[in-house]
């Protein structure tokens, strides 16, 4: 020990900034990197990074040594070497609020170094080994901050899903044409399993006041395990039927008059789709959307909407059709913090082929619980469907379907693994249609993550 006095008051006399030490003033260790952490809150880095490089030749197994090594460095502006710092750190980390200081000084350094994907993902880390809520809390503010500077931002997404009616399939399995009854023995709902997944990746041009844009790219897809019925039901039917992929590249663009009064919000974007049904490719697709966002006051916002999309089917040109839709959402804060979102439209579907071309009207809501309930934040939602067809297809009349659904939604952070909370929903969809071709039942629970920063 005393020997580690000597080297460290020799080192101390070396050092110009600190002309209130006489030469051969003995220090431990503790008080060393006190004064190496003091030295830097007051801006003299250069003497700090001189105490901490001796420290470091003699404790090199100090994750705290790294920690304010790391720091130092990117004061100076050696972005490089604080990387290299705090993964050292990291790696000599053997406690949980030393791996979430050297984690975050590590994305501190990743920030400054212009890597703010990678500091993105460190900041995960750090979140995953807050001691605290506190701590929690100050690395959810360093994300939103990293994040609001990055042009790219990847986003992930993806559920797995017990359902008992995996196949999509009717409740009947009656085909009335002509008055005539015809029966299809595999028209029947088939227990599986639905594993859907996806991401997207976002690349941000430079904003200004007035003026946002971005390009994204998306890839979705889902696949389904059916039962061991499956084949009892139906000999010739394959899990790779029912897969669906997406790929998708779109446009977005916001913008808004600061000087108006109305403080709204404009929207647009133009898309394209390429999709696959079974492993061919099956549609292609061009969509249009825009929305004027305008806040009524500090509780309530509105937003009206607009799409057009059309659809051009490879596998059966006829169903080919294109849609314009019309929309309204009303966001609703109540005094509570609790959240009341309605959305209601209107959508008109052209096509030559009697089974797509129709007219819908949609209205739904979702309530949202401020406070836990037993650490859980829950969520409650209504989805109301009509659609009217327009031409018969089966029998004198047209079809004409009323769907509901139902659902509850469970988030639970206390859960969560970095910054991935998950999320179980519990969803019951009922189709009454006056043809019983298209009645149908679904019930699913589905587990999902979704991020919390």
């Amino acid at each position: 020990m005393r020997s580690s006095r000597w080297w460290l008051a020799a080192s101390i006399a070396l050092l110009s900034a600190l002309p209130a030490l006489p030469s051969g003033t003995e220090i431990d260790i503790a008080t060393a990197k006190k004064l190496a952490v003091g030295l830097a809150n007051q801006g003299q880095s250069k003497a700090a990074l001189a105490i901490l490089a001796e420290l470091a030749k003699h404790r090199a197994d100090d994750p705290e040594i790294y920690i304010a090594l790391s720091r130092t460095h990117r004061t100076l502006g050696d972005t490089k070497q604080a990387i290299k710092d705090a993964r050292q750190g990291f790696a000599l980390s053997q406690t949980k609020t030393h791996k979430h200081l050297t984690a975050r000084v590590m994305a501190e350094a990743l920030a400054s170094d212009g890597q703010h994907t990678r500091a993105q993902f460190w900041l995960r880390r750090a979140g995953q080994t807050a001691p605290n809520e506190v701590a929690k809390a100050l690395v959810r503010r360093d994300y939103g901050y990293v994040r609001s500077r990055n042009p790219w931002a990847f986003s992930f997404r993806g559920s797995v899903t017990p359902t008992n009616n995996a196949n999509d399939a009717p409740t009947s399995d009656e085909i009335v044409i002509g008055g005539n009854v015809f029966r299809d023995p595999t028209a029947q709902p088939i227990s599986g399993i639905e594993y859907v997944f996806g991401a997207t990746a976002r690349y941000r041009f430079p904003a200004t006041v007035k003026r946002q844009s971005e390009l994204r790219f998306s890839y979705d897809g889902r696949r389904v395990d059916l039962d061991s019925e499956a084949n009892e039901i139906d000999p010739d039917i394959e899990n790779r039927d029912f897969s669906f992929d997406r790929v998708t590249v779109e446009w977005a663009h916001k913008f808004r008059n600061p000087d108006s009064k109305t403080k709204g919000v404009y929207d647009l974007s133009f898309g394209a789709f390429f999709d696959w049904h079974g492993g061919g490719r099956s549609q292609d697709g061009l969509r249009a959307r825009g929305g004027f966002t305008v806040p009524v006051n500090e509780r309530n916002t509105v937003r009206f909407g607009f799409e057009i999309e059309d659809l051009d089917r490879r596998d059966r040109p006829i169903r080919s059709s294109n849609t314009y839709r019309a929309s309204v959402d009303w966001f609703h804060t109540r005094a509570s913090a609790d959240r009341l979102n309605l959305h209601l439209s209107y959508a008109d579907t052209n096509s030559d082929s009697s089974a797509v071309a129709h007219d819908s009207v949609r209205l739904s809501a979702q309530y949202s619980f401020s406070k836990p309930v037993m650490t859980a934040h829950i969520s409650l939602g209504v989805d109301l469907r009509n659609s009217t067809f327009d031409n018969a297809l089966f029998g004198p009349d047209p079809r004409d379907d009323n769907a509901l659904g139902l659902s509850a939604t469970a988030t639970l952070p206390g859960l969560g693994v970095y910054g991935f909370a998950p999320v179980l929903e519990l969803r019951r969809d009922r189709v009454f249609s006056n043809v019983p071709r298209f009645d149908k039942q679904t019930t699913q629970l589905s587990l999902s993550f979704r991020s919390t920063y």
